[in-house]
């Protein structure tokens, strides 16, 4: 029997659900009618019914309260071998354990981890990012309209990707202060699908729940697995209405290995890109650096710097706090010799480029392990730990994905070296001591 709300209801549920889970559960499923806010369906059986209403109940709820409204009710239609009145022509329906479809509890308060930094206040324009800028206002200005949305922001490193879509989650969280809005890097999204591996329901379900998801450096986002999770997750906030801002160093047509069908759903919103900045913007950037910090430049030193130091807004907010560290080092004033003294280290650093193999030596003699002990299997303290930060330091400071770098030390997958890239973050954050020790490995890479 043909029903169009039944109809609608399976296709929300194909966007919710995993195949797997839509094959096993929703395809065993059958419309048999709708009558007095009562939904009969047809299942193969009782105990199919109970599993079923375990294992999908939060995706199945809304999807009967959205297409049959939310009063409706339901009643299982039994095979007849299962239903013994049914020679006696009584109706299957409401033979079996009836399902009153429940809403979970409201979640808990979410931690949007936004940086309160990075606003729409304190973000420089030019022409650089004026198009992305106008397109982030517009979210926050029209949320109901779907035109960007996604919204993918791509460019190179340190050009404000990450300070734009952070402006946007604030805005929005400010204007509705009821939404659930979450920031998480790519990175993080796929430890925490590995971490979850053994509940992946709940995962897609936590998820499903946001009302804005900004991913950051989505191009980390690697394995089958982990980007079928994103794709389901991506249908169903699409499907709802709810946003989703990427930020990205490459365009989607740029991508290699993500399936085709996340492609073109990447392209469906807005794409647009940040682009490095200007003269007059890196001015404009520099000065209000220097204003926030209560600073005061001479006009010659900070032409220099707006002129000299030209790749990103980060490397012109690095090259202001390393002259304001080397003046309190020396107790000099800060001059343009000292900052041509300091741009040209600055420059240079960010010139420079590392390999593997310079890392692996840094750390190889640092923790006084082989290079091949770096590869190996051993799960001694010292050598997870130098493995561990060789991934992370890789990670950083070449352009090796992570799929390359686990095969470089020893044939290990991505999410291995995700962890690990995590693990050495979490530490760093907490342990001081280690903390200095990774400044040092850094500071004699830069050396070379």
């Amino acid at each position: 029997m043909m029903n169009p709300q039944w109809n609608a209801l399976l296709q929300q549920l194909q966007q919710t659900l995993t195949p797997e889970l839509y094959a096993t559960w929703v395809q065993q499923l059958r419309f048999d009618s709708f009558d007095n806010n009562l939904l009969a369906i047809g299942v193969p059986g009782q105990v199919f019914a109970d599993v079923m209403v375990k294992e999908i109940r939060q995706p199945l709820t809304e999807a009967i309260y959205q297409h049959f409204g939310q009063e409706a009710k339901v009643r299982w239609v039994l095979p007849k071998d299962e239903n013994p009145n049914a020679r006696a022509g009584i109706a299957a329906v409401g033979k079996g354990t009836p399902y009153t479809p429940q809403r979970q509890s409201a979640p808990a308060p979410l931690k949007s981890y936004l940086n309160p930094d990075y606003t729409f206040e304190n973000f420089c324009e030019g022409m650089s990012n004026r198009v992305a800028l106008a397109m982030g206002k517009s979210i926050v200005d029209h949320p109901e309209q779907q035109l960007f949305n996604p919204f993918f922001l791509y460019g190179p490193s340190g050009v404000g990707k990450t300070h734009l879509v952070n402006a946007i989650g604030l805005a929005l969280a400010e204007r509705h202060p009821d939404w659930r809005i979450l920031f998480v890097s790519a990175r993080q999204f796929q430890t925490q699908y590995t971490d979850a591996r053994n509940n992946t329901n709940d995962f897609i379900y936590f998820y499903q729940s946001i009302h804005v998801l900004i991913i950051d450096d989505f191009q980390e986002i690697t394995g089958e697995k982990t980007q079928n999770a994103f794709f389901h997750i991506f249908n169903h906030l699409q499907a709802n209405k709810r946003k989703i801002l990427i930020t990205c160093d490459r365009a989607p047509a740029e991508f290699k290995g993500i399936e085709e069908r996340m492609l073109t759903r990447l392209k469906w919103g807005g794409i647009t890109e940040l682009e490095r900045p200007d003269l007059r913007l890196r001015r404009d950037i520099l000065e209000a650096k220097l204003r926030r910090e209560n600073i005061v430049f001479s006009e010659e030193v900070t032409q220099y710097i707006a002129e000299n130091v030209s790749d990103s807004v980060r490397e012109i907010q690095g090259t202001v706090n390393s002259l304001i560290a080397f003046s309190l080092r020396d107790f000099c004033a800060i001059d343009l010799d000292l900052a041509r003294r300091v741009v040209a280290r600055v420059v240079n650093q960010a010139q420079k480029v590392l390999t593997l193999d310079d890392i692996v030596a840094a750390i190889c003699n640092t923790y006084k392990v082989k290079p091949s002990e770096i590869a190996a299997k051993s799960r001694k303290s010292k050598h997870v730990q130098a493995r561990h930060l060789t991934m992370y330091l890789t990670n950083k400071y070449t352009t090796l994905s992570l799929s390359q770098i686990g095969r470089e030390l020893g044939g290990r997958d991505h999410s291995t070296v995700s962890h690990a890239c995590t693990q050495i973050e979490l530490r760093l954050n907490k342990d001081q001591l280690f903390h200095r020790e990774v400044e040092e490995i850094e500071a004699s890479l830069k050396k070379k």
